[in-house]
């Protein structure tokens, strides 16, 4: 499904982007810098490296300009380092750096990854060697949604100089003051475009060392399908969000 797709791409996006940004300003490569879009970059990457985790919930709209179909979905996902745990529709993906766990509740079933044998992984690989080829960052204009209470953010456009990028264009919207990204916009290609709104966000949440493990006893019939190289004890345990 197109749907699915998107949510290997928008994870690795979102755990990715800031280390790409950093990654970007220590190497200094490039192609042309727009130096009030640098700042912005630099200040947000230094406002999310500095949390411990956080938790977001975004509406995501995913349009075909060609066929004229718009598809419309809602997820959180919990981010803490290379670890995360992402919900939406009827499925969930939870990592712990060394692996990943697929749940689909509607299937009832799970598969178990090995973190770097996954696509995941190798999503991450082609985002972080991004750098190489360099990146046109853009301030495009000021978005002023209250003059009265100052709300403003800046909107800035990053564009891979590489043809051979996973997309052409993310366009971010930055609130001004606090420096979190409240909205981009993801153009795959001339079909698929990708727009990511945040309804919420909380940092620095209690968060126990296991909340980033999957325990199957979740679901009675649980169908467990696992890829790990070496099969281990698989029975782990989850954080009660109660």
């Amino acid at each position: 499904m197109r749907t699915r797709s998107f949510w290997i791409f928008f994870v690795v996006i979102l755990r990715s982007f800031f280390i790409v940004i950093l990654t970007l300003l220590a190497n200094k490569v490039f192609a042309q810098v727009d130096e009030k879009a640098l700042e912005i970059l630099e200040k947000t990457s230094a406002y999310y490296q500095g949390l411990e985790n956080f938790r977001a919930t975004y509406d995501l709209v995913i349009k075909y300009p060609e066929e004229d179909i718009t598809q419309s979905s809602k997820l959180t996902i919990i981010v803490r380092g290379h670890q995360y745990r992402l919900s939406y529709d009827q499925k969930e993906t939870i990592t712990d750096g060394e692996t990943i766990w697929v749940y689909d509740k509607e299937m009832k079933e799970v598969t178990i990854s090995d973190y770097d044998k996954t696509n995941y992984s190798l999503n991450f690989a082609d985002l972080y060697n991004l750098y190489q080829y360099g990146y046109l960052f853009f301030y495009v204009q000021e978005h002023v949604l209250n003059k009265r209470k100052n709300i403003i953010r800046d909107v800035v456009q990053l564009i891979p100089s590489s043809e051979d990028s996973a997309f052409k264009s993310i366009t971010l919207e930055i609130d001004r003051a606090s420096f979190q990204i409240h909205k981009w916009e993801i153009v795959q290609n001339e079909e698929i475009k990708y727009v990511c709104t945040i309804n919420s966000f909380a940092a620095n949440i209690p968060l126990s060392d296991d909340y980033f493990k999957f325990d199957i006893h979740v679901c009675k019939d649980l169908e467990i399908i696992d890829l790990r190289e070496n099969e281990e004890d698989i029975s782990s345990p989850i954080l009660d969000e109660s």
